[in-house]
């Protein structure tokens, strides 16, 4: 890492962290990297309850990872900064990596 982060930033990047650590809401940020999906569909492609859906969805929008817009009777999701799925890329390499060494 060539910038080094100040101690405020470790702190939100920590928080991002945490709000990404969950299986549902790493789901929710995969769904979302190829476009916007309203609740609904997150919740039929994930197979989760509504009540689930809402409270993930809910810690992602208050850490700010993803934006939510209401249209008539539906909410749409979409990620905030695209930059941020990233880590999907270096976490499949590490875990690539990971089970290789597991065989």
């Amino acid at each position: 890492m060539k910038q080094k982060l100040s101690p405020a930033e470790l702190e939100a990047a920590s928080r991002v962290l945490q709000g990404l650590g969950h299986p549902l809401r790493l789901g929710v940020m995969q769904c979302l990297c190829d476009s916007e999906m309203t609740v609904g569909e997150l919740q039929q492609a994930l197979g989760c309850s509504q009540s689930a859906m809402s409270q993930q969805l809910r810690i992602l929008e208050n850490q700010h990872i993803i934006r939510m817009r209401r249209q008539g009777r539906l909410k749409y999701c979409s990620v905030r900064n695209a930059d941020l799925l990233q880590v999907f890329h270096c976490l499949k390499k590490h875990l690539d990596s990971y089970f290789r060494m597991e065989e």
